[in-house]
């Protein structure tokens, strides 16, 4: 009886041995960005709230009906953060309807200062609202567009509406006075953790504003799991902030002091 030959497969120009595993190229959930994952931080090898990233994981994987086998992700994250080159580093947890379970160790990256965000017009999928999906082109697209424009990164709002939505890879808040005001998740954007956790350390004021109402915020910022608290110092043809106000220092103060606090094994979690 034949056996038919493994299809060949070409890399970087290089035709692969076809009896080696290539399976990563044959998973279809990677070719079609058809996935999920969570960017988790690790604290001396200790992942931050890894019970909320995983809760958040599943809520993802439910969304495009991909199983997940939690139990066994939180043992190989535990052993995954003892093997990391780095003890404080970022962890990409990835899901594909191949069926993989891909861990990546990244490296946290010299943050600059202050940031400058160019506003990117950008729509939601409906289907994908609530889910981190690995099909992340348009996020990484209107990074390129705002970086070409001389931007940090790129602040989304929706074209429709002009409502303020979040960053590419983060989420963005801001200061009016003394409150702290966040967009609603009914926009559609992505419940953060990192948000939450802030809410934990003062009172998060839910407001709709569009991205021109931001003439009249006081400061800007974006936070995330790997970002914790970065200030923003303008968004591009629309409003410039001097300086960092000593309510947003305190905030990235308490932040980090709470996101350190809850860095646990997350089998224990």
């Amino acid at each position: 009886m034949s056996t038919k030959p493994a299809p060949r497969i070409m890399i970087d120009g290089q035709l692969c041995d076809p009896d080696l595993p290539a399976r990563p190229v044959l998973d279809d959930g990677l070719v079609r960005g058809d996935g999920v994952f969570e960017g988790l931080r690790a604290y001396a090898r200790l992942p931050r709230t890894p019970a909320a990233h995983f809760d958040r994981l599943a809520r993802s994987a439910d969304g495009i009906d991909l199983a997940m086998d939690r139990e066994l992700l939180e043992r190989e994250l535990a052993e995954f953060c003892r093997h990391t080159t780095q003890s404080d580093c970022a962890i990409r947890i990835m899901l594909t309807r191949g069926g993989q379970r891909i861990f990546r160790e990244e490296p946290l990256f010299v943050l600059p200062p202050s940031w400058e965000l160019s506003a990117q017009p950008h729509r939601i999928t409906p289907m994908l609202i609530g889910s981190k999906t690995l099909s992340y082109a348009a996020n990484m697209q209107a990074n390129r567009k705002a970086k070409a424009a001389g931007a940090n990164e790129a602040l989304l709002f929706d074209p429709d509406s002009k409502l303020i939505l979040e960053g590419p890879t983060s989420s963005f808040l801001w200061l009016e006075g003394d409150a702290l005001c966040a967009p609603a998740l009914t926009t559609g954007i992505l419940d953060s953790i990192t948000r939450r956790l802030i809410a934990e350390v003062t009172e998060l004021h839910v407001r709709e504003r569009t991205i021109d109402d931001l003439t009249q915020a006081d400061a800007g910022m974006l936070i995330s799991t790997v970002l914790e608290l970065q200030p923003v110092h303008s968004v591009q043809g629309i409003i410039e902030w001097d300086g960092v106000p000593a309510r947003l220092a305190d905030l990235r103060t308490a932040l980090v002091a709470l996101a350190r606090e809850r860095s646990i094994n997350p089998v224990h979690a």
